[in-house]
């Protein structure tokens, strides 16, 4: 035996392993915490635990999604030119985010304008990337340039963040974290110029840390600083302001990503969850196969979200598939209920399915679907959002012990139906909705507009 593979054995006999035995640390994902709290401060993704933004931060939002488009090397628009998204953030960041780029260069589905650049790097810890004069943003400078693009080329980016063995009981540190957060996102607005949309993920599963760099409660605790990072752009921080018509513009519009932590090995509603071996020894960076679950879940999100698929996919001319949710709901005994779909639909997409979770478990709920869209009132809060006279077959199911349920929407594989339009409301039978006989009550989901392509 060598030296060097002595000392190699040695060196790895010397690395404490991950901590297996730590498969959960009882918290809810934010996903799924919706108008519950932890340690006093609501879940959801968005505001008032939801997992969608608002109506005004949708609009903002699309209004940014609109403007993304290919740029040449100046900035100016051109149809040969380039949309870069561009990665920001920690050693996790880059690991997870350098898997994905193969997945993403090889889908043939994806724009050809769109240029991928990893910007991540290891040991860049939020106060790092937060101070603009960091060595981080010449290293960024010098990967966009290997890559052909330019800083006025960036209209898009991933940004994951956290800290190095934080110590601060919550919310103290995930408030540090979010102020140091809003400043990256100033910071991405001041050295690209064009830049549009930011998508913020947090942390997965940090329970078999072995290490203080940043396990949990940590971990799951850093997914509140990115949904109040965005809290603080929507409720009008001129500071954080992405609409041009509300004044200079010093931020892109902030976005949550996918959304990755899970329960150890409690599985989320979408089946996630994180077992020891997609940790390395350290039991906080992801083992090759943890790179690859996020991988997928920012291949499924580059894919499947409103805000990125108009420029992602491409195709224009009204032929990609999309979604976007539309209107208000109408709470019930957990909130108000939302609705999701399995994926897009895309022509051939013979397994979509239109969902429905956060319900009220074991009840009747109805499915409805239109090609126009309305605002009917029924009763107090709730309206149909679908117009009747356009509507289309309705279908039912009773919702799971959880409150979810989904049917199936199949799209056959005719390429005649790109560009069909149609939009889809759930109604719930719910004791603690809005009074309407005969039913015990009702709550109702927002709209979701869905268009067919490819």
């Amino acid at each position: 035996m060598t030296r060097l593979a002595i000392l190699c054995g040695l060196l790895a006999a010397s690395l404490p392993a991950q901590n297996c035995n730590n498969t959960s640390i009882g918290a809810i994902p934010l996903t799924e915490l919706g108008s519950g709290t932890y340690q006093g401060f609501g879940g959801g993704l968005y505001p008032n635990g939801m997992n969608v933004p608002p109506v005004a931060h949708q609009t903002r939002a699309q209004a940014a999604t609109a403007r993304v488009q290919p740029l040449d090397a100046q900035g100016n628009p051109d149809p040969l030119g380039r949309i870069v998204l561009l990665s920001v953030g920690m050693s996790n960041t880059t690991q997870e985010f350098s898997t994905w780029l193969p997945m993403a260069n090889g889908d043939p589905n994806r724009n050809p304008r769109v240029t991928i650049v990893d910007g991540a790097q290891g040991g860049q810890t939020a106060a790092i990337v937060a101070d603009p004069t960091a060595n981080f943003w010449t290293v960024v400078d010098q990967r966009l340039a290997a890559a052909g693009a330019t800083r006025s080329q960036v209209q898009a980016v991933w940004l994951k963040e956290a800290n190095a063995r934080p110590t601060e009981p919550f919310p103290q540190h995930a408030q540090t974290l979010q102020g140091q957060l809003a400043q990256i996102a100033r910071n991405l607005r001041f050295f690209y110029p064009n830049v549009q949309l930011c998508f913020l993920s947090s942390r997965t599963y940090g329970g078999y840390a072995t290490t203080t760099l940043n396990p949990e409660p940590y971990a799951y605790e850093s997914g509140f600083a990115c949904k109040w990072t965005i809290e603080q752009q929507i409720q009008g921080d001129p500071q954080l302001n992405c609409d041009p018509v509300a004044g200079p513009v010093l931020a892109p519009c902030l976005l949550y990503g996918p959304y990755l932590w899970a329960d150890g090995t409690t599985p989320r509603a979408d089946g996630l969850t994180w077992q020891c071996a997609d940790f390395s020894t350290d039991g906080t960076h992801p083992s090759t196969a943890g790179r690859q679950k996020v991988a997928t879940l920012l291949q499924q999100f580059f894919t499947g979200s409103p805000f990125a698929t108009p420029w992602y996919l491409g195709g224009g001319g009204g032929t990609t598939a999309a979604t976007m949710p539309f209107g208000a709901g109408c709470a019930g005994v957990t909130g108000v209920p939302e609705i999701i779909t399995n994926g897009l639909p895309r022509i051939g997409n013979l397994n979509l399915r239109i969902g429905l979770q956060r319900a009220a478990p074991n009840r009747f709920a109805l499915l409805m679907l239109s090609l126009a869209q309305a605002s009917i009132p029924l009763t107090g809060s709730c309206a149909l959002l679908l117009d009747p006279a356009q509507g289309l077959p309705t279908d039912s199911l009773f919702t799971t012990a959880a409150g979810n349920g989904s049917i199936a929407i199949p799209v056959p594989g005719n390429p005649a139906l790109a560009g069909f339009e149609m939009s889809a409301q759930w109604g719930v039978d719910d004791a603690a909705g809005a009074p309407l006989p005969p039913l015990a009550g009702l709550a109702m989901t927002r709209g979701l507009w869905l268009r067919v392509g490819f």
